[in-house]
């Protein structure tokens, strides 16, 4: 008796679904849908969408510092002082190229430029709190085993 079956429906507990073609359970919460059933890294995979979004040293701490508001270069030198220069370029860079942040010039002289986030760089802030309880954890875990 399958859970479509059952006297109380398909919809209970946690789910999984056999892919007929490969005989593969699928947990439903870990992969809901199809993008996610593949036996190799795809790039429209959400989960690879997501850690594409969020690769390269340096990329939470930017994102993390602009979750506040509009920084200027320099002020986010300051907040990511071991950070060099070169890697900010980069970073800043790779980030507006993947729609996270905004460049803004201001105009005046000197003229200032400020980054902000874009809606997209504002949706990662739910996994960015995740990422650090999840380590957290982690780290506390780590430290309980015996050695």
């Amino acid at each position: 008796m399958g859970h479509s079956d059952s006297q109380l429906g398909p919809r209970v507990g946690n789910q999984t679904v056999t892919d007929t073609v490969t005989d593969t359970v699928w947990d439903d919460e870990l992969v809901p849908d199809e993008r996610g059933r593949t036996s190799a890294p795809e790039p429209d995979c959400p989960v690879e969408v997501t850690l594409t979004a969020i690769s390269g040293r340096w990329t939470t701490l930017v994102l993390r510092e602009l979750m506040g508001g509009p920084l200027s270069f320099g002020e986010l030198r300051d907040r990511l002082p071991s950070l060099s220069a070169k890697v900010l370029t980069d970073r800043l860079r790779d980030l507006e190229a993947r729609g996270l942040i905004a460049r803004r010039t201001h105009p005046g002289f000197p003229v200032r430029t400020s980054y902000t986030l874009t809606d997209l760089g504002r949706v990662l802030r739910p996994l960015l709190i995740e990422l650090y309880r999840t380590g957290n954890t982690l780290a506390a875990l780590r430290r309980s085993l015996p050695r």
